[in-house]
């Protein structure tokens, strides 16, 4: 239980003003060398710093960002770091990109090599490499020092507003789409509005009179993500007030006790979002019927229920891959998948529920450490460590189920604890499994001893977890986190 994507929020910091497509023409000078260090705060608490640079040396131009973070996860502490190298050579002609994380103990690199229409796509974890290739995007995308040179040139020359498209390296190399509008402008500078459409996020940028970024400003569901810039020496300051504790920040409160949630079939929630409206999934257990306002939900949620697959997600490679994450390849994985039906006295010739519920229940007990000061591991890791909390159990699951030929992929959302990090009562963040069993999206809650799903789970995004980071998929817990009401209307 309450597993908050640390590692969205570093993407969120990553992402910021990172995108691709201009209605203005993008200048043919290569952008400035640069080095920009910036403290980063969360809803007033000092929690990290980033650092932005850009060297250009014979004919090439590299651009490097690296973000750190440490927050408090219900008493522990979680810290992930996250940065990228993109290379250009010449300036202009994306050549390679290399994004190392370590979120967890366990470090991680994913190595980008461009090839005309292709990207190559070579990811190691643990110490082993796998190597996929994928098309990049059709839509034309600039790269960082064409989006850097736009950028600030849009903001000094006084332009009405600028939009573009460029490659995220912390999300899996995916195309994001910015739309920046001047909202104040003055000698010493200006004030724009940058809308990250792809995440659905927007920040509030103070810029200098030479178009340099001074400050962002991004509203999230548990409070303002703040990037102020500074030297290098106070940016990497060590950090000594109290870490802004995103589990309890996050957590929502019931009117009254429903003990019910953990032990009945059935739940019926109205659900309460932020005003810019509230966008949750029916899939897998979860029905969502549409409130009176954008805002609100009625949300039935039943133990046994399950939800036809779209012809899209029957098609789709990526709940089988083996990925950075769900490293389903892994010798260690594939070991103990193939341990846990043996165990369970199961076979080849067993149903797909029948292998599925198994691995569920090998992993609650597999995983005996349990605790939150892991931030976000890959499936191989906890296979060896045999630590974690609800995403480490969520991960292994899910790649257990792949390396059984069962498509599989990773649900966040809340669920319901009748006490946690000293409150009684409560939905606290979590994240836990869905199978796809016979054409049907169906939940596996590997945290669970005695049952492998209750009715007290609101189920708020999915992702295949396919992106060396937090993906687009997830991307909208970053607005909803701390910003829900729920009300429990009925259970049976």
């Amino acid at each position: 239980m309450g597993r908050l994507p640390t590692d969205s929020l570093v993407s969120c910091v990553c992402g910021v003003g990172a995108v691709v497509l201009s209605i203005v023409a993008v200048p043919d000078a290569v952008a400035a060398e640069k080095d920009a260090w910036f403290t980063l705060t969360l809803a007033g608490a000092r929690c990290g710093w980033m650092h932005e640079s850009t060297r250009a040396s014979e004919g090439s131009v590299e651009t490097i960002n690296e973000t750190h973070m440490t927050l408090g996860r219900a008493g522990a502490q979680a810290t992930v770091a996250l940065s990228w190298r993109f290379v250009e050579s010449p300036p202009g002609t994306a050549k390679s990109c290399e994004v190392t994380s370590d979120a967890g103990g366990e470090a991680s690199r994913v190595t980008y090599r461009f090839e005309d229409t292709d990207l190559v796509v070579v990811q190691r974890v643990g110490g082993r490499d796998s190597e996929r290739r994928e098309k990049l995007p059709a839509q034309r995308w600039l790269t960082p020092s064409q989006v850097e040179t736009l950028t600030q040139h849009s903001r000094t020359a006084r332009v009405l507003e600028f939009e573009y498209t460029t490659l995220d390296p912390s999300g899996g190399m995916r195309a994001i789409s910015m739309l920046c509008t001047p909202v104040s402008r003055s000698d010493q500078g200006s004030t724009w509005k940058a809308q990250n459409r792809t995440l659905n996020l927007t920040s509030m940028e103070q810029v200098d009179a030479e178009g340099e970024l001074l400050s962002s400003r991004t509203a999230l569901g548990i409070g303002e993500l703040v990037a102020q810039r500074a030297t290098k020496e106070e940016a990497l300051k060590r950090i000594t007030g109290p870490s802004l504790d995103v589990i309890t920040q996050s957590i929502v409160v019931l009117d009254a006790p429903h003990p019910a949630l953990a032990t009945a079939s059935r739940a019926v929630l109205r659900v309460t979002g932020p005003e810019t409206g509230l966008l949750l999934p029916s899939a897998g257990a979860q029905a969502v019927k549409a409130g009176a306002s954008a805002r609100d939900a009625e949300v039935t949620v039943s133990v046994g229920g399950s939800t036809k697959a779209t012809v899209d997600e029957l098609r789709d490679p990526s709940f089988l891959a083996s990925t950075l994450m769900i490293d389903a390849s892994d010798a260690r994985v594939k070991e103990l998948s193939a341990r846990a039906i043996e165990t369970a006295g199961l076979s080849a010739t067993s149903t797909h529920g029948q292998m599925a519920e198994a691995l569920r229940a090998f992993v609650a007990s597999y995983i005996h450490r349990k605790g939150l000061a892991t931030a976000y591991a890959s499936a191989s890791a906890v296979a060896r460590s045999r630590s974690g909390d609800c995403s480490e159990h969520a991960m292994l699951l899910a790649a257990l189920l792949r390396a059984r030929g069962i498509p599989s992929r990773v649900a966040g959302g809340l669920v319901y604890a009748d006490e946690f990090a000293g409150k009684k009562s409560v939905f606290a963040w979590h994240m836990w499994t869905q199978g796809l069993i016979d054409g049907e999206w169906v939940d596996f809650d590997a945290t669970l001893r005695d049952r492998s799903f209750h009715p007290g789970h609101l189920l708020i995004a999915t992702s295949a977890q396919d992106e060396p980071s937090i993906d687009a998929d997830f991307s909208t817990m970053l607005s909803t986190i701390g910003m829900i009401k729920i009300e429990v209307l009925r259970v049976d």
